[in-house]
């Protein structure tokens, strides 16, 4: 049975029933969420929500029936006029078009969404303005909540200002091809990652790697049984990438990522329980870039390490510690600023005459990846 469509827009239209363009649901009343939208049914309910500003000061919280595992909800972005979008990054590849996105704004210093299971989320820009930001998630995202959803082509932006704030967590989500981004350099993470997530060709933005306030670590993942693949980390004043789990089986997956600019590590393990925690696991094909710190840190504790067989690197503090013998496994492409289309501008698309262009025959090494029609400049 297909989903029925709703159509929401900000002030709504016509008789206000969703069942049309014409005739959208009002989700913004007296500058909040609408009473409207928060009795709106979601089981087996497509919601289009069309292209404008949605600015609130508070969390919605539904009322309708929810979904369910043969009743799902579906949230995706359209046009003023209806037409169901599909995400693309722009030119550099390290942010999304948001052209034609609604963007959902909330002002005040708490969570916008209450999120349930069996929810899926296209095209949709979410951004919390409030000076004081503190959350763990722009969007209310606890256990319980998050199993069974897909965020796609999605964005999440925030200027926090409190030491323990998160842009995002995802825990048994499928998160592809989304942007999280922190403007400021106050914060604990960007993105929280725990288990069973497959986080895929993402991009984890901060607001600088020169010093902050805060962990400031981009992607912070415990009891991570997961995937990070194809995925920008960049510009933040902590780890890229923390592996925050002492579990002595449990390690990263991280393969075909840029981490780049970052004011401690590019990939660091805490102390594990034991002598036989894992550092590397599976973090193959990885540029790691200008970390202040280690390229790859395992802690002192770690005797097994194991999986990383081809990394490029350049300009980190060290590009090693604590791997032992096992970093004589790992075969070392180093690179410069010169291997990026314009480093300086964050623009880390790879030039094609650098070594790591179409390293794979048609992808890439690390996560951007270029048009077939690039030209490299000439003098």
């Amino acid at each position: 049975m297909a989903l029925t469509d709703v159509f929401i827009s900000p002030a709504g239209a016509g008789d206000n029933s969703g069942s049309s363009v014409a005739n959208a649901v009002p989700a913004i009343d007296s500058n909040d969420w609408s009473s409207e939208i928060a009795a709106l049914d979601r089981a087996n309910k497509r919601f289009v929500f069309l292209g404008g500003t949605y600015t609130v000061g508070s969390k919605l919280a539904f009322t309708g029936s929810a979904p369910t595992d043969e009743q799902p909800n579906q949230w995706v972005g359209a046009d003023s006029s209806g037409n169901i979008l599909r995400p693309k990054f722009d030119e550099t590849g390290l942010r999304l078009d948001l052209t034609d996105y609604p963007l959902f704004v909330n002002t005040a210093d708490t969570q916008m969404i209450d999120t349930e299971e069996f929810t899926f989320y296209k095209c949709l820009s979410f951004e919390n303005t409030n000076a004081s930001y503190s959350q763990g998630g722009i969007v209310e995202a606890t256990t319980g909540d998050v199993d069974a959803q897909m965020w796609f082509g999605c964005n999440f932006k925030a200027a926090a200002g409190n030491v323990n704030a998160e842009v995002m967590v995802a825990s048994g989500t499928q998160m592809s091809m989304c942007v999280f981004e922190c403007t400021s350099q106050t914060y604990d993470k960007i993105l929280d990652v725990r288990a069973n997530c497959n986080i895929k060709n993402c991009r984890v933005i901060g607001g600088g790697h020169s010093s902050g306030l805060g962990d400031g670590d981009g992607i912070s993942s415990t009891a991570f049984t997961g995937i990070v693949t194809d995925t920008v980390i960049c510009n933040v004043h902590g780890d890229g990438f923390f592996y925050n789990n002492t579990n002595t089986r449990q390690h990263p997956n991280v393969a075909n990522c840029t981490i780049i600019n970052c004011g401690v590590n590019g990939l660091a393990m805490a102390t594990p329980t034991s002598n036989i925690g894992n550092i590397t696991g599976v973090c193959d094909q990885n540029i790691i870039f200008n970390c202040a710190g280690v390229g790859m840190k395992a802690n002192a504790a770690d005797d097994r390490q194991g999986g990383c067989q081809i990394v490029a690197m350049g300009s980190n503090g060290t590009d090693f510690q604590n791997l032992d013998s096992y970093e004589d496994m790992i075969d070392k492409i180093t690179i410069t600023t010169a291997d990026f289309v314009d480093y300086a501008n964050n623009d880390f698309r790879i030039r094609r005459d650098s070594v790591l262009y179409k390293f794979y025959g048609t992808k890439n090494f690390g996560a951007v990846q270029n048009e077939d029609y690039e030209f490299v400049s000439v003098s």
